[in-house]
């Protein structure tokens, strides 16, 4: 029993040690260990598509090519569509938080003739409102100035991972086969069979959640984005990269998706409301 406890106590030692380890790196090497991240899952995420490629006798080379044409073209989507329109959205957002913010506390103050029912001092609510809507207000302001300048700042620190990425993604993908088997030197060799049957049975199960989850993101955040344009609401694709992102957690996106288009169209006609909505559903 002690012996198990060591090696317990020794495996959390090493773990903790490993962590502290991969941090100092992660804090010294910066953007080159985000690169080598990125390229390493770009690597994980097409290693079906590759090995696909490869079974159609497509030569490395080829297979890689057109992987990478796949890349560069959702890159230059990110960086030349994606990121400037969002920015300009969260400019023009950034412009408006004051208008808006003021819209939804006058519609909160339309409904005094309740709250005089339940207080003895209705002016308090207005003082209160303010106060909570200010801080709202400087919240705001605040979290989209950062959002803003950190998506400027990685436009030009994304610039040399343009070069960097690929040059790391072709060897990975070259090298796949190599690479996993490498992790397996740490194994001893009657238990490496097992252990690789283990780790095979794995890698199956969590990257085909993970690709299908990336993908039905993809496919929700483009949809309402698409959706949301077309019905000319207001920062439609904020709210579908939101959606996107946060659909990683089954039928969130689309609720946030929906909180956030209402609270843009407040003040419009109920049937833009109900247009949303039955779109969102």
């Amino acid at each position: 029993m002690d012996f198990v406890k060591d090696k317990q106590t020794k495996f959390l030692m090493q773990f903790l040690i490993g962590i502290v380890i991969f941090c100092y790196i992660a804090n010294r090497l910066g953007w080159i260990l985000i690169y080598f991240s990125l390229a390493l899952f770009l690597a994980y995420f097409f290693g079906p598509l590759y090995r696909f490629l490869l079974r159609k006798v497509i030569s490395k080379s080829i297979a890689i090519l057109l992987i990478f044409a796949i890349v560069i073209a959702f890159a230059v989507l990110v960086i030349f569509f994606l990121i400037p329109n969002t920015i300009n959205e969260l400019n023009l957002l950034y412009r408006e938080i004051p208008g808006l913010l003021s819209g939804y506390q006058n519609l909160l103050l339309s409904f005094e003739p309740f709250f005089e029912r339940i207080t003895t001092d209705p002016n308090n609510l207005e003082l209160f409102l303010q106060d909570i809507f200010s801080e709202i207000q400087r919240g705001l302001l605040t979290f989209s100035r950062t959002i803003i300048f950190e998506l400027s700042s990685f436009v030009t620190k994304f610039g040399f991972g343009v070069i960097i990425v690929p040059i790391i993604l072709y060897y990975l993908l070259i090298d796949i086969d190599l690479f996993k088997d490498n992790l397996l030197i740490f194994v001893s060799e009657k238990n490496k069979d097992n252990f690789r049957e283990i780790v095979i049975e794995i890698d199956r199960i969590l990257s085909n959640f993970i690709r299908g989850r990336l993908v039905v993101c993809f496919i929700v955040g483009t949809l309402i984005t698409t959706g949301l344009y077309l019905l000319n609401i207001k920062f439609y694709l904020i709210i579908g990269l939101v959606s996107g992102i946060l659909n990683f957690i089954p039928y969130l996106g689309p609720i946030v998706g929906w909180v956030l288009s209402l609270l843009f169209v407040l003040g419009k006609p109920w049937s833009v409301i109900i247009l949303v909505t039955i779109f969102v559903v």
